[in-house]
């Protein structure tokens, strides 16, 4: 393990704002969805399709899937913020309830177990979605309490045997001592 930080101010700051984050969650939900809507409509064609088409199917299926995979790792590398989690959430949900609703309209009129199966596995992506979102949003209500409480000192516990039950007893930053590299002491002081 190392002293340093994972991240430079500098790297932390490239590229963090709030519209490349969204771009990001938005390449990465279109390239999915659709990578999923053309494989579903692939699999459940009933006659077997021209050697070209299919050839172009999964060229396509893959573009899509290449920009999910970017997505998902230039989203993993960067710290995401509570409220871009919340909006990732609500993006995230959105599309693959649309997806869904496509795949659904699709697979209605084919009979069999592939469809069956597509329309259950865009539905678990919806179920999946929901719960990302509801831990996202529960994760920033957390955090909202949390900077609340930290805002208001008159709520913050105090310390056994305060007269006052304040923090005005406590030392200020400057007014602490340095302490010297072994057990947490205070170097000795001579009188002046």
């Amino acid at each position: 393990m190392t002293d340093r930080p994972g991240f430079t101010p500098e790297t932390v700051l490239r590229g963090m704002s709030l519209r490349r984050r969204i771009s990001l969650v938005l390449v990465g939900l279109a390239g999915g969805c659709g990578a999923g809507l053309l494989l579903l409509l692939w699999l459940t064609e009933p006659d077997p399709l021209p050697l070209r088409t299919r050839l172009a199917f999964g060229a396509l299926v893959v573009v899509g899937a290449s920009w999910s995979a970017y997505a998902i790792v230039t989203l993993a590398r960067l710290p995401m913020f509570a409220a871009d989690r919340v909006i990732a959430g609500w993006l995230a949900l959105t599309f693959t309830t649309a997806t869904t609703a496509v795949s659904v309209a699709v697979t209605v009129a084919r009979p069999g177990p592939l469809p069956l199966a597509a329309t259950l596995s865009a539905l678990s992506t919806v179920v999946v979605a929901a719960l990302l979102l509801r831990r996202a949003r529960a994760h920033r209500k957390r955090l909202q309490a949390r900077a609340d409480f930290l805002s208001e000192p008159s709520q913050w516990p105090h310390r056994q045997g305060d007269d006052a039950g304040g923090l005005e007893d406590h030392p200020r930053p400057e007014e602490v001592r340095p302490t010297s590299g072994k057990s947490g002491t205070s170097p000795p002081t001579t009188p002046a």
